[in-house]
């Protein structure tokens, strides 16, 4: 019987990272425990119960103290980088549920598309257009704010490039793989669904980018021209699939 593939499902980058950190976690904490007990050992010949010099227990003593400041810094920034993964598994899935619903013969979605050192959360192939979709999730009682004006993007007051800057370079990758895949340059649509966040767009600007909220998206999407047949689209998408599936164990 042969392989079965498929494509990566919504969150599982994000989810493999999670795995990481925490193997990273519990390794700090059983390289302290590990001290821990060795320097407790040490000690207990410095006190005659058996033979070590005073010199050897204050070098492991100390080393203990290192390796515990060491992984307990470290560890803070773990469960901070956990935390906010989980948090934005959660925003790609939100997300992930709300695009499936918009799938019929006419729209192909694709989720956790990797790059090199990136990801793009979600792909559509459509006849509506191909839309590259970057996702981020906030707390919504903290109240943050999204302006985007004149090209430029502020988040609670400050410019906010990186985003953009995110979303060009995801728009550029896609645009290059379908090249490579399909020999033709398609348009790509750079779109951010925001959830959690107040996002204005006072000159109602979205000629380069779709910055919009899980509630507007789909009203857009199904407002857009088609601009794709339904045989490019299913070329692109099968051209896709080949290059994005992955084995099932």
């Amino acid at each position: 019987m042969g392989k079965k593939f498929r494509t990566h499902v919504q969150g599982e980058s994000l989810q493999k990272k999670i795995d990481a950190d925490f193997e990273k976690y519990y390794s700090l904490w059983a390289l302290f425990i590990a001290f821990l007990l060795l320097t407790i050992y040490v000690w207990l010949f410095y006190f005659k119960v058996f033979d070590i010099t005073l010199s050897l227990a204050i070098t492991f003593t100390i080393l203990t103290g290192v390796i515990f400041i060491y992984g307990f810094r470290k560890s803070c920034r773990l469960i901070k980088h956990i935390r906010n993964c989980y948090k934005g598994m959660e925003g790609e899935r939100l997300v992930g549920e709300m695009l499936n619903k918009l799938s019929d013969d006419s729209v192909r979605v694709f989720h956790d598309v990797c790059g090199s050192e990136f990801n793009v959360d979600h792909l559509i192939v459509s006849t509506r257009g191909i839309f590259t979709i970057e996702t981020k999730h906030y707390d919504r009682k903290k109240g943050y704010n999204f302006l985007f004006q004149d090209g430029k993007l502020l988040f609670n007051g400050r410019q906010c490039r990186t985003l953009l800057n995110q979303m060009d370079g995801e728009a550029s990758f896609i645009r290059e793989k379908l090249d490579e895949l399909c020999g033709r340059v398609y348009p790509i649509q750079k779109v951010a669904i925001i959830i959690g966040a107040y996002i204005d767009n006072p000159q109602s600007d979205f000629s380069n980018y779709w910055i919009l909220n899980e509630n507007s998206f789909p009203k857009f999407f199904n407002n857009s021209k088609e601009v794709l047949s339904i045989d490019e689209v299913r070329l692109i998408s099968t051209q896709l699939t080949e290059w994005l599936k992955v084995s099932v164990d």
